[in-house]
């Protein structure tokens, strides 16, 4: 079983024992990095949401520029999945799952989507997501997400999901040493 399959997995047992939502065991971005198959910076373009094939699940699609490339390697634009969105009058929220508009910037850990459309999806459930923002002299980079939860393997608790906060330069330089570059 790969890190990820093996984190979602945990996850969604976790969510199931404790009723929340969304529910995270927090990994380090050096474990995010070897879960995911790209690591790059990029820039979201466009979004949509629509109906998968048998009309159960709404998913959100947004189209990136990639901007930078830490990990592997990918086309100038991406398209990323997210469940959850709006279609055809219908709502289906996910907690934890921001959504990204055009012009939103972020730092991203992703996987091809089981589906093997030719989407990709985030790493860690919604860790894998660290929005850029760029006010003040250096550009930070946040994987916080409200709504979520963590859920602690050693003390068996479970507590809202804070995230990471750091320098843009401190990411990619953490992602960059974890891929041996």
């Amino acid at each position: 079983m790969r890190i990820r399959d093996a984190t979602l997995l945990l996850a969604l047992l976790v969510a199931a024992a404790t009723g929340s939502a969304t529910t995270v065991v927090p990994m380090s971005v050096e474990r995010l990095t070897a879960a995911s198959e790209h690591v790059v910076e990029a820039r979201a373009l466009e979004t949509w949401s629509q109906w998968d094939a048998s009309h159960s699940m709404i998913f959100t699609y947004t189209r990136f520029q990639v901007v930078r490339t830490l990990k592997g390697s990918s086309g100038q634009t991406i398209v990323v999945k997210q469940m959850g969105g709006r279609a055809s009058g219908y709502v289906m929220k996910v907690a934890g799952v921001g959504y990204w508009r055009p012009g939103d910037e972020a730092v991203l850990f992703l996987h091809r989507s089981q589906a093997d459309d030719g989407t990709l999806v985030v790493s860690g459930l919604l860790q894998g997501n660290f929005r850029i923002e760029r006010s003040g002299a250096e550009a930070t980079a946040s994987n916080g997400a409200s709504g979520a939860r963590r859920f602690d393997p050693q003390s068996k608790g479970v507590a809202p999901f804070q995230g990471k906060r750091m320098t843009l330069s401190e990411l990619e330089s953490r992602v960059r040493k974890a891929v041996g570059r």
